[in-house]
Formats: C-alpha cells, sequence, structure tokens
C-alpha cells in the first residue's frame, strides 16, 4: 500500500502547485503508474497465472493471422480473442517473457489513454485520483484484455467528437478484436443524438432511479443470446446470461452523487470553452445510469462500466478547473454569474480535498478486501529478479 499511497498523494500535490511544476509532477506520477502496473509480480488474483499460460502457450503470429482469417487453427486458443492473442504473439516472437509483455502492455495503456484524453481532462491530478480508485487495479492488474480496450476507447472518442467515422469504426474493430465487451463502443459513435440540458439529466436520472428496485425482474438473456450468436461468441454467452452477480449499490449511489454535482454546478461546467468535449462527457456519463439502476443485475454491465465511469474524473475536472466554481460565461450572449470569486475559490478547495480524501479510502478499502488483502503489499519483477526476456532470470 505504500507505494500507492506515494503516487496518490504525489498526484494530489500536483493540483495545488504551479503549472510548471504541475506538469513536472505529472510525468513522476505517470512514471509511477507505469511502474505499479507494469513492474507487478504475480498480483492480481488467479487471472495472472491463466494469463502467463496464455502468454506462454501462443503460437507465432503467422498461426494466429491465419486462423484470423481463415479458421483455420493450428494451436490457437479459440477461448481468447484473436487480436489479444495476436498481441501476445508478435510481443512474444520478439522474445519478451510474459513480464515484458506486461511492462509493454502498461506502457501502451497509458500512452493511449494519456493521448486520448489530453485534450478533454482539464485537472489530470483529479482525474488520476479517480482512476486509481475505480479503473487501475481491475483493468490494469485484473482484466487486462477489457483494460486495453478502455485506453483504447479513451484514444477513440476525440474521433465521436470529430465525427470521423472512417477512423472510429475501424479502431472499434480493433478492440473487439481484443475484447468482446468493446461490442458496445460501436453503437456509441450515435452518442451525439442524445439530448444534453439540465432539465433533461433530471428528468433522466429520476425515471432510471426507481428501475433499481426492480431490476431483479428485468431479463436480458435472450437479448444476449442473440448478440452472442450473432458476433460467433456463443462460449461466453452463458456467463454473460447470469443475473447473479449484481453491481454494488455502492456504485449507485456514487452514480448518483456525481448526478447531483452535475446540476449543482452545471452552469460552471457547460461554461467552459471545451464546449464539444464538455458535451460529449456528459453523454458518456449518462450511460452510467442505466447501467447502475435497471442493469445492474447483469454480470456483463460489471464489464460494460467502466468505459463510462472513467468519465467521472473528467466531470470533477470541469466542476474544479481553474480553481473555481464559478462558472465563466466564456460565449456571447451569457449572463453574469452572481457568486463572488472567494467562494468559488473555496468551494473548489473544499471539493478537491473531500474528492481525493474519498477517492484515496476507497482505493484503500478496494486493496484491502480484493482477494484477501493479496494486492496490499507490492511486489515487482525488478526485486524479484525476473526477466523481460525469456529464458533470461527467474
Amino acid at each position: 500500500m505504500i507505494i500507492y499511497s506515494i503516487t496518490y498523494f504525489i498526484n494530489c500535490l500536483s493540483s495545488f502547485t504551479a503549472k510548471k511544476e504541475s506538469r513536472v509532477i505529472k510525468v513522476i506520477v505517470l512514471l509511477l503508474l507505469i511502474f505499479i502496473s507494469g513492474t507487478r509480480y504475480y498480483m492480481g488474483g488467479s487471472d495472472v497465472y491463466v494469463y502467463e499460460g496464455v502468454y506462454n502457450q501462443v503460437p507465432s503470429p503467422i498461426t494466429v493471422l491465419t486462423y484470423m482469417f481463415t479458421g483455420v487453427n493450428n494451436g490457437v486458443n479459440p477461448n481468447y480473442e484473436t487480436g489479444f492473442l495476436l498481441l501476445c504473439s508478435v510481443i512474444k516472437s520478439l522474445h519478451f517473457s510474459y513480464f515484458g509483455f506486461i511492462l509493454i502492455w502498461t506502457i501502451l495503456f497509458y500512452t493511449l489513454m494519456y493521448k486520448g484524453l489530453k485534450n478533454f481532462v482539464p485537472d489530470w491530478a483529479i482525474f488520476i485520483a479517480l482512476f486509481m480508485y475505480k479503473i487501475m487495479f481491475y483493468d490494469t492488474f485484473i482484466s487486462i484484455r477489457q483494460g486495453l480496450t478502455i485506453a483504447l476507447f479513451c484514444y477513440m472518442i476525440q474521433f465521436i467528437r470529430d465525427r470521423k467515422w472512417y477512423i472510429y469504426f475501424p479502431l472499434c474493430l480493433v478492440a473487439f478484436e481484443e475484447h468482446n465487451s468493446a461490442l458496445i463502443l460501436f453503437p456509441l459513435y450515435f452518442i451525439n443524438l442524445l439530448p444534453i440540458s439540465k432539465k433533461f439529466i433530471k428528468i433522466y436520472a429520476l425515471i432510471f432511479l426507481p428501475t433499481w428496485f426492480i431490476s431483479s425482474k428485468v431479463d436480458i438473456s435472450s437479448w444476449l443470446y442473440s448478440i452472442a450468436e450473432f458476433i460467433g461468441n456463443t462460449h461466453s454467452v452463458e456467463h454473460w446470461a447470469e443475473s447473479v452477480e449484481k453491481i454494488s449499490i455502492i456504485h449507485t449511489l456514487e452514480c448518483y452523487a456525481v448526478v447531483v454535482l452535475i446540476l449543482l454546478f452545471y452552469d460552471k461546467i457547460m461554461s467552459n470553452e471545451r464546449q464539444k468535449e464538455v458535451r460529449l462527457v456528459l453523454r458518456l456519463f449518462m450511460v452510467t445510469i442505466p447501467i447502475f439502476t435497471l442493469f445492474r443485475d447483469w454480470i456483463i454491465f460489471t464489464r460494460e462500466k467502466d468505459y463510462f465511469v472513467i468519465m467521472y474524473g473528467v466531470i470533477f475536472g470541469y466542476i474544479l478547473d481553474s480553481g473555481t466554481t464559478t462558472p465563466r460565461y466564456l460565449l456571447s450572449g451569457n449572463k453574469s454569474f452572481k457568486y463572488s470569486d472567494d467562494v468559488g475559490r473555496n468551494n473548489c478547495f473544499i471539493m478537491k480535498i473531500a474528492i481525493m480524501l474519498v477517492c484515496f479510502l476507497g482505493m484503500a478499502r478496494y486493496v484491502a478486501v480484493f482477494d484477501g488483502g493479496e494486492l496490499w503489499h507490492f511486489k515487482s519483477f525488478l526485486i524479484e529478479g525476473a526477466s523481460i526476456f525469456r529464458g533470461i532470470g527467474g
């Protein structure tokens, strides 16, 4: 827990320093995140050993490509997406060990996430705080196939904003070949058709709120079977079509806490100069509402939620942008806001402290309870003597 805490508090420090210093801190934090996710030594539950086995047994890239395009199987594991197997195969062919694969995967993950969101995120300190709490451990330690599709989606959302469907949809295919949960990314290109206003968000959230109580009565298994048959992934459908692993009420409460903050600070959010980005992020966030209410009983949505939960940190950044919660009306014709700047800056400071404290406690709780506290004591393969190359070291 020590290395997580050090990284977390160094990250928080960047939110209270000058712009030049915060850039240096941001680089340090990014390197620390790569160290944590990329050099972990058998941390992440049983999935670590499963993925290591898959990596060690994956055949040559030519064999995987032959299977991908012709269906001729000469030793390819049919239980995993061919895009993921191809990535494993290419890295393995360069004589990297499984630890080398994880390090390369991690660098790719953080590069895609940063490159994709740099024009969307106004405050990286707030974003990383939410990321370390809600995303990092599950999607960079445990579910690495989906983790990479989440990072790729972060890179892809700029093409939704810019309406570049001819780039977005081919990248959807790449993500889908990495993990089938990326199927949900295809219809997301049309998310801009969803209206955005304070009134609409309020009504939308209120409509879905009572559906939490009837979620156990909702049966979408026939839809899931149809989708699985369409994409040719029937071996997973029995697991998808289960209603036995409910999404915790904590997620629902957090989601609606974000809704309340959006409604309270809607004017500030919408006064941001990044108008296209703001509207797109709000639309993507709205997908979490039915996931955490009406569809919370279905295992498949425990997978899909992280594509959208990552937007929490972006939204908080819009609320706290420029060190104040006071709106800046940048478009002509808007009225001045009545709050004094002192009130706005005080609100911002209090909210930053509260968000960072809550996220730290949430992160600590996750680390403490996952797999009996297995993540609490961080172990790096650099210290354990393992090599990133095959046949060298332990």
